[in-house]
C-alpha cells in the first residue's frame, strides 16, 4: 500500500537521527557504568532486530576491520551513516579507555553522577568514573530537539582539563552542553 509505505518512511525519516543517537548513548552508557559490559559479537554496528542480539550469528570481521582502518582520526565530525561507523568507533574507544585507565573502571574506581543546570538538564546522563573517565550522553534527543536543544545548559565537570577522547577538545569547569555536545551526539572526556 502506497500511502502505508509513505507514512512509514516519513516515519523513519523523522526518528532515524534520534534513533540512533539513542542507541549510541545506550552503547555508551553500558560500556562505562559500573561493572562489566555486556557485549555481543557483531553488535559493534547498527541492529535492527527485535530479539537480544546473539553471539552465534555470522559476523562479517572483515568489514569491522575495514570500517576501522578507514575511521577518521579523533577530531572529525561524526557521521550517522547507515551502516553503524560511528558506534563502532565509540566501542573501540570506551574499550580503549577502560584498558588505559582500569583503576577507574575497577571494584574501587569509583561512580560520580554529574548534574547539569539550565534549560535542557533533564535531557542529559552524566557520570565520572575514577575520576578520570566522564561520560554525557543526551537522553530522550527526539524531545530535546522538539523543545529547542541545550540552549542555556551548562554541565560543571570536576576539576582538571579534561579531553574529548571523540573529538579532541579540551574543557574546564562549567561548558554548555551545546558546545560539548556540538560536534558529537554522545561524548566520553578523559581527565589527564
Amino acid at each position: 500500500d502506497p500511502v502505508y509505505l509513505a507514512a512509514v518512511h516519513e516515519l523513519v525519516a523523522a526518528t532515524s537521527v534520534p534513533a540512533r543517537v539513542s542507541a549510541l548513548a545506550a552503547k555508551l552508557v553500558t560500556l562505562t557504568v559500573p561493572g562489566v559490559p555486556d557485549l555481543y559479537q557483531g553488535s559493534e554496528l547498527w541492529t535492527d532486530g527485535l530479539v537480544d542480539p546473539d553471539n552465534r550469528r555470522p559476523v562479517d570481521f572483515a568489514l569491522r576491520r575495514q570500517l576501522l582502518a578507514e575511521a577518521p582520526a579523533a577530531g572529525a565530525d561524526v557521521v550517522l551513516d547507515d551502516v553503524g561507523t560511528a558506534k563502532l568507533q565509540l566501542v573501540r574507544t570506551a574499550l580503549t579507555l577502560r584498558r588505559r585507565h582500569p583503576r577507574a573502571f575497577g571494584v574501587d574506581g569509583g561512580y560520580e553522577p554529574l548534574r547539569a543546570d539550565g534549560a535542557a538538564a533533564d535531557h542529559v546522563v552524566a557520570f565520572v568514573r575514577g575520576g578520570r573517565v566522564a561520560t554525557v550522553v543526551p537522553r530522550f534527543s527526539f524531545t530535546l530537539a522538539a523543545a529547542g536543544g541545550w540552549r542555556d545548559t551548562r554541565l560543571t565537570l570536576p576539576p582538571g582539563r579534561w579531553t574529548d577522547v571523540l573529538g579532541a577538545t579540551v574543557h574546564e569547569g562549567p561548558v554548555a552542553l551545546a558546545e560539548l555536545l556540538g560536534r558529537h551526539p554522545v561524548v566520553v572526556l578523559e581527565r589527564w
